[in-house]
């Protein structure tokens, strides 16, 4: 799954599945790499540590609410490579809310950031990527199941599915890939901004658990595997199609 000359952007690669797809995609020989995140302290930080044997690594601001750091973005990627290889759209959150509980700014929130944000950055990105070049979407095994609690999580992740879908289309006129990858519960930061009680956090870790086949949570670097492989020009005949990396739930 060699990645040779080809340059990446991550959003959302200073932790979790995006920090460790950054890692995977460096071990895979990438070219240059381009991490975003929210956080300008802990962006470099993450530059700092990916860039220590020498990779190139550029660190951008990016949030999905500033329409404007999608511009941003896409400006400096022009500025210092000109072009574009690959794009992993990672970055999301998600406020579990039964029915009776869901607020209407929450719900807004979550589509800003798991789809109306990542849509208008490809918006942005667009005039770069080359032909053969591959866009991946993070949706979720969520996209396909019904979780109480997780409506509005699951209908974003849905959203972004039927995003891909057009966009394998669109994009494909220019010789661009689009798939997702859709992943299970995984050991990331995400579950403790919940803002739930640890004793709440591990009755939901073991009632999601009992649910997985598996048995357990994945591991971040179990999905980023799945994002190098789509990168890869070994996944060159794959469009609009997504791969579930969720212990067997989304089978159930």
């Amino acid at each position: 799954m060699q990645l040779n000359d080809k340059i990446a952007l991550i959003t959302g690669g200073t932790t979790g599945i995006g920090r460790a797809t950054a890692q995977a995609f460096l071990d895979e020989g990438i070219k240059a790499l381009i991490i975003t995140g929210q956080d300008q302290a802990r962006l470099e930080t993450a530059r700092a540590e990916l860039s220590s044997n020498g990779s190139q690594v550029l660190a951008l601001l990016w949030r999905a609410d500033m329409p404007e750091d999608s511009t941003a973005v896409a400006a400096k990627i022009q500025e210092e490579f000109g072009r574009l290889d690959v794009v992993f759209a990672n970055a999301g959150v998600t406020w579990p809310a039964p029915l009776g509980q869901i607020e209407a700014d929450a719900a807004q929130a979550q589509f800003m950031v798991n789809v109306t944000g990542p849509l208008l950055l490809l918006q942005a990105l667009s005039p770069l990527l080359t032909k053969g070049a591959s866009v991946i979407l993070n949706t979720s095994c969520l996209d396909v199941l019904g979780e109480p609690g997780m409506a509005v999580y699951s209908a974003t992740k849905a959203a972004l599915r039927s995003v891909a879908r057009t966009l394998s289309v669109e994009l494909g006129e220019r010789g661009i890939r689009v798939n997702t990858v859709a992943p299970g519960p995984i050991e990331t930061p995400i579950y403790g901004k919940l803002g739930m009680s640890d004793e709440d956090l591990t009755q939901m870790s073991q009632a999601v658990m009992a649910k997985v086949p598996a048995g357990r949570f994945g591991k971040p670097e179990e999905i980023a595997s799945a994002v190098t492989f789509l990168a890869s020009d070994g996944s060159s005949f794959m469009r609009g199609a997504e791969i579930a990396v969720d212990g067997g739930w989304s089978n159930l």
